[in-house]
C-alpha cells in the first residue's frame, strides 16, 4: 500500500470539478463534443470524442424517464414509492423500470453485505426519519428510530398466481446514496454500446471515463479544497482517469445546527442517527460509478481507519481521503 499525504488550511467544505487543459499543439485533434443539461435533479456533464452523437440528448432524455420511474423517491407514482408505501404491484405493469428496480436492489444488497451494513439502501424508513427531523431543525428522537432498525432487508421480489407482488418484508428502499452513480453508469453504457473510444461522463459530481481525453491523457478530475469559500478552481488534489469511475462522498455540507450541535449529513444505518467525524469527505475509484458511490458513502459511515482497511481489502478498489487532524487538513491515497 502506497500512502501519499497532501496538506492544506482548515475546511469543511469540497466539490469536483474538471480541469481545463491548455494545449498549443498544432496537429490535428480528434473531434471533441461536450453536451450539458439537467436530470435527477442535479447536473451532468459529457465530454466525448469521435463521431457526433446527434441523437445522445434524447437518450439521456429517455434514460431519465425510465430511471426516475423506477427508483425516484421523490414521485408519488414511481415503482419505489409503490414499493415503499405497499401499494399493490403487478408485474406485467412494470415495464422496463423494473430492470433498473431489481438490479439496483441486487447490487445494493451485495455491497451492504461487504460494507457490513455501513450502506444499507433497504433503511429508508431510517432516512425518512432523518430527513423530517433536519425539515423541522430538530434532534432525531431516538424512540422513532429504535422500532425501524429491524426494518431493513433485501428480500426477493416475488410474485402470486396472479401477477402480483408478495411484500413480505418490512424494508423500504431509498438509493439516492447510489443513484447518481447508477445513472452515470446508464449513460456510459450508450458510449459503450456505440463503440466510443473515449469519453468522461458526470452526473452530480460522480464520474466515470474511458480512454484519453483530446491530448491523448489521462481524464484529469480536481477535488476542491474542502473549505468553506474556496473557488472552484482551489483544487485539493488531482485524480487522473481512464477507464474507471470516481464518486465523492462527504459530511462537510448539508449537516444542520440544533442548540450549536452540529448534526451531520452521513446518516449511519446500523444505528439509525447521524454522524460526524474528522473525515471531511471519501473519494472512491472503481470501475462502476454505482460500485464507488455506495463504497463512498460507505466510508463516511466508517470513519477514516476503518475506511482504509476496507478498501485495502478488495484489490478493485482504490480512495482518495480528507481528513482533518490537529486543525489541519490531510489528504492521503490509500492503493
Amino acid at each position: 500500500m502506497k500512502l501519499t499525504k497532501h496538506i492544506t488550511k482548515k475546511g469543511s467544505l469540497i466539490c469536483l470539478f474538471f480541469i481545463g487543459l491548455l494545449s498549443c499543439n498544432t496537429t490535428e485533434q480528434p473531434q471533441v463534443h461536450k453536451l450539458s443539461g439537467g436530470a435527477l435533479g442535479t447536473g451532468y456533464n459529457i465530454t466525448y470524442l469521435g463521431d457526433e452523437k446527434p441523437d445522445l440528448l434524447a437518450q439521456i432524455d429517455s434514460l431519465t424517464s425510465v430511471f426516475n420511474y423506477a427508483l425516484s423517491t421523490y414521485d408519488p407514482n414511481s415503482l419505489i414509492t409503490a414499493y415503499n408505501t405497499n401499494r399493490p404491484i403487478h408485474k406485467d405493469s412494470l415495464g422496463v423500470g423494473n430492470d433498473h428496480f431489481v438490479t439496483m436492489i441486487d447490487l445494493a444488497r451485495e455491497i451492504t453485505k461487504k460494507t457490513n451494513g455501513a450502506f444499507d439502501a433497504s433503511a429508508g424508513a431510517l432516512f425518512r426519519v432523518y430527513d423530517r427531523a433536519k425539515k423541522a431543525g430538530v434532534p432525531i428522537d431516538s424512540t422513532e428510530v429504535s422500532p425501524l432498525l429491524v426494518r431493513k432487508g433485501y428480500p426477493s421480489l416475488n410474485y402470486d398466481n396472479d401477477g402480483w407482488l408478495i411484500k413480505d418484508s418490512t424494508s423500504e428502499y431509498n438509493f439516492n446514496a447510489i443513484a447518481k452513480g447508477y445513472f452515470v453508469d446508464l449513460i456510459s453504457e450508450l458510449f459503450e454500446a456505440s463503440g466510443t473510444q473515449s469519453y468522461m461522463v458526470e452526473v452530480g459530481g460522480e464520474v466515470r471515463t474511458k480512454g484519453t481525453n483530446s491530448q491523448g491523457e489521462p481524464w484529469r478530475i480536481g477535488i476542491n479544497k474542502p473549505q468553506i469559500g474556496a473557488s472552484q478552481t482551489d483544487y485539493f488534489q488531482v485524480i487522473e482517469l481512464t477507464g474507471q469511475s470516481m464518486a465523492t462522498s462527504g459530511n462537510y455540507q448539508n449537516y444542520y445546527v440544533v442548540d450549536g450541535n452540529v448534526v451531520g449529513h452521513t446518516m449511519d444505518p446500523r444505528t439509525g442517527f447521524p454522524i460526524v467525524s474528522d473525515l471531511k469527505s471519501a473519494t472512491v475509484i472503481h470501475r462502476s460509478c454505482a460500485v464507488a458511490d455506495a463504497y463512498a458513502t460507505a466510508c463516511m459511515v466508517l470513519g477514516l481507519d476503518e475506511s482504509t482497511k476496507l478498501i485495502e481489502s478488495d484489490s478493485s478498489l482504490q480512495a482518495y481521503f480528507i481528513f482533518e487532524e490537529n486543525g489541519d487538513l490531510q489528504g492521503v491515497h490509500v492503493k
